[in-house]
C-alpha cells in the first residue's frame, strides 16, 4: 500500500480586494492569518503587489481581525500602485533576492537619481 501523501499545490499568486489602511506610511500590508496558511507566503516576508503596470514590494503581516478575501495597504503605497479601495490586486511571493534587486534596479533606471 502507498502511503505517499500528497500536498494540494498552494497558489503561486492570487488576488484580494483593496481596504485603506488608517496608517498612512507605506511598505506593510496586511492580510488575514488564513490567506497565509493557503499559499507560499510568510508573513514578514517580502511580497510583490501588483496592480496593473505598477509594482510594490511590501512586507506582509498578518491579522486575524483582517476580513477574509482583503488586504490592507497603506495611503502612499495605494497613491503608487494608483488604487482605490475596492480595487483588485495581485500578491505575488518573491521568489528569491535576485527578483528583488531586479525590481529595484529597474525602479532606480527609471527616476533617474535613485529617488
Amino acid at each position: 500500500m502507498n502511503m505517499e501523501r500528497k500536498d494540494t499545490p498552494r497558489p503561486e499568486s492570487f488576488s484580494l480586494r483593496v481596504k485603506m489602511s488608517p496608517i498612512s506610511g507605506s511598505g506593510i500590508a496586511r492580510i488575514n492569518r488564513l490567506h497565509l496558511k493557503n499559499t507560499e507566503l510568510e508573513e514578514g516576508k517580502p511580497v510583490m503587489i501588483i496592480n496593473g503596470d505598477r509594482k510594490r514590494i511590501m512586507r506582509l503581516v498578518a491579522d486575524e481581525m483582517m476580513e477574509r478575501g482583503k488586504i490592507s495597504i497603506r495611503r502612499k503605497d495605494m497613491g503608487k500602485l494608483r488604487v482605490s479601495e475596492g480595487d483588485e490586486v495581485i500578491i505575488q511571493p518573491l521568489k528569491n533576492v535576485g527578483e528583488r534587486l531586479s525590481h529595484g534596479l529597474s525602479f532606480l533606471r527609471k527616476s533617474g537619481d535613485g529617488r
